[in-house]
């Protein structure tokens, strides 16, 4: 979202500000889970972006459903401190639960079209609920347009109720100058990584919806073929939710598999591209994704994938046998195999970079401020200009 954003900003015509109503928490350091919240500056400029903090009541019990509003009065409260120094034409919404509902509210109050953007479990699980589901259907019916990051997430949108012709499906891109393709021996040496094992990478939070648990269950099965493989597992615990490192240090010993695998934990953004360009594979085997940075980080450094048919991931690997390998399951036996047959393939990086090339964030961005200009203009047509001012939230 944010890369989105800073690219969007480059367009010609564009003056960008995001308002991120944050929960109001006290700043006691006995609640572990809420005290970060408390330290979030109120204004700050973020790769230069200006953001906007506003704070809102956090209800226990029923927070969830009354969220969208609190939100919107959040925000209304910022605008108007705004007055004099910002106009505001467009509101670009992240998520449709709970932004995009405030956004759409914001925007009747406003005057002002609103283009939202739906990202995942938004879409894919939040209308499941009775309450936040009939907020879901009503931002979709009344966003001016509304983007995708997957097809999987358009045919959802439009089954809930909204018009289709008002959906584009834009996934995210990949910052190609961040991340390409570096030597594997020197990308290795980097980051202490033996120069000869294969290596399966797998990037994200530990949570159980990433499967990491499902490829080191895939190990002992991959080393009949690669006994000296080293799954390596980059990423932290996610602040919103419990470790999910406890089970699979479980899995690690009901495997006997602790000489292959390396939880690296949390790794600067910058050092990501030698890890990407260190492996062999990268293995993806999560129960849901929207439009995944992961995949399209590996590709852009020439890394193929292996990944579950989820999310916005088979828009990219259907038809592209040259990218990686599409499971047709979520097993660990469905994960071996094509883990296996990932490491034997003859990859060409150069190829699969220049996929990753065509589908950079300024090529993303320009497709993004053509809807944002639809919007403005309350027309249909799908080729437009970009210009104006435009909100994010």
């Amino acid at each position: 979202m944010k890369e989105r954003l800073r690219f969007v900003q480059r367009l010609p015509g564009i003056e960008l500000r995001v308002l991120s109503p944050i929960p109001l928490f006290p700043p006691l350091r006995m609640f572990k889970r809420w005290y970060p919240w408390s330290q979030v500056p109120r204004h700050e400029v973020v790769d230069g972006i200006e953001v906007f903090r506003p704070r809102y009541l956090a209800i226990p019990k029923i927070g969830a459903c009354v969220q969208p509003r609190l939100i919107e009065l959040a925000a209304r409260r910022e605008i108007r401190r705004w007055r004099g120094t910002f106009r505001c034409d467009v509101i670009d919404s992240h998520f449709i639960f709970p932004n995009g509902v405030a956004a759409v509210r914001l925007g009747k109050r406003l005057g002002v079209p609103v283009v939202s953007t739906g990202r995942g479990a938004d879409i894919v699980c939040c209308p499941d609920y009775p309450i936040i589901g009939a907020q879901v259907r009503f931002a979709l019916r009344c966003a001016t347009q509304l983007i995708a990051v997957s097809r999987e997430i358009a045919d959802r949108m439009v089954a809930l109720g909204a018009d289709e012709s008002r959906v584009t499906v834009i996934p995210n891109g990949v910052d190609c100058e961040r991340f390409g393709i570096v030597e594997r021996r020197e990308s290795r040496r980097r980051l202490g990584l033996d120069s000869k094992r294969p290596i399966i990478l797998a990037v994200g939070y530990r949570l159980e919806l990433k499967g990491f648990h499902i490829l080191i269950d895939a190990i002992p099965a991959i080393r009949r073929w690669f006994p000296d493989v080293l799954v390596a597992i980059v990423g932290g615990q996610a602040r919103w939710a419990e470790d999910f490192r406890p089970a699979l240090d479980e899995r690690i010993r009901v495997n006997d598999v602790m000489n292959h695998v390396f939880l690296a934990g949390t790794r600067p953004q910058e050092e990501l591209p030698f890890w990407y360009s260190a492996a062999n594979v990268l293995g993806i085997l999560s129960s849901r994704e929207g439009s995944p940075n992961v995949l399209m980080e590996a590709l852009a450094c020439g890394l193929p994938a292996v990944a579950t048919r989820v999310g916005g991931i088979p828009d990219v690997l259907d038809g592209n046998p040259q990218l990686g390998i599409l499971l047709e399951e979520r097993s660990a036996p469905a994960a071996a195999s094509g883990l296996i047959s990932g490491l034997s393939c003859p990859w060409d990086p150069v190829a699969i970079r220049h996929y990753a090339e065509n589908r950079n964030w300024m090529r993303t961005a320009e497709k993004v401020g053509a809807v944002i200009d639809l919007a403005i203009s309350g027309q249909t047509p799908s080729e437009f200009g970009v210009g104006r001012g435009a909100a994010a939230e």
